[in-house]
């Protein structure tokens, strides 16, 4: 699951020689829906991870009690991470359908607030590292 956000955090926003002019225009940009479809999926697979955590939390030994009981936040994280990233490609995309205009000052914030969660996941993945 995290390699899917990775991905497509990378497809987003790291530098690459196709997104550059004139090859842009030969290879296919970054579809942005198909980013937001995945950061969708990628919300459920959490949720259903954190349910069959609560279910099978009962059969684990004692020593992985405290790990397992750390891991529903991580996937909250994980979630919230996703949803930003989601609404970031949304919003991509409905500018490049010229639905909305590019407001920096919205964009700015959109970006703030992923990287807000970003960071809270890495902390929570430290601790989690730590109880492992």
């Amino acid at each position: 699951m995290v390699k899917l956000q990775r991905a497509a955090h990378d497809s987003m926003f790291k530098f690459s020689i196709k997104k550059m002019w004139p090859i842009s225009l030969i290879v296919p940009q970054t579809d942005w829906i198909r980013i937001t479809r995945m950061m969708a999926n990628l919300q459920e697979k959490c949720r259903e991870q954190k349910e069959f955590l609560a279910k099978e939390r009962g059969n684990a030994p004692k020593e992985d009690l405290h790990f397992l009981n750390l891991l529903p936040e991580y996937f909250d994280s994980l979630a919230k991470v996703a949803e930003l990233l989601g609404r970031a490609a949304a919003y991509r995309q409905d500018v490049l359908e010229k639905k909305i205009k590019l407001s920096v000052k919205e964009w700015n914030s959109i970006l703030k607030s992923y990287n807000e969660a970003g960071d809270n996941m890495v902390k929570i993945g430290i601790v989690l590292y730590k109880a492992y």
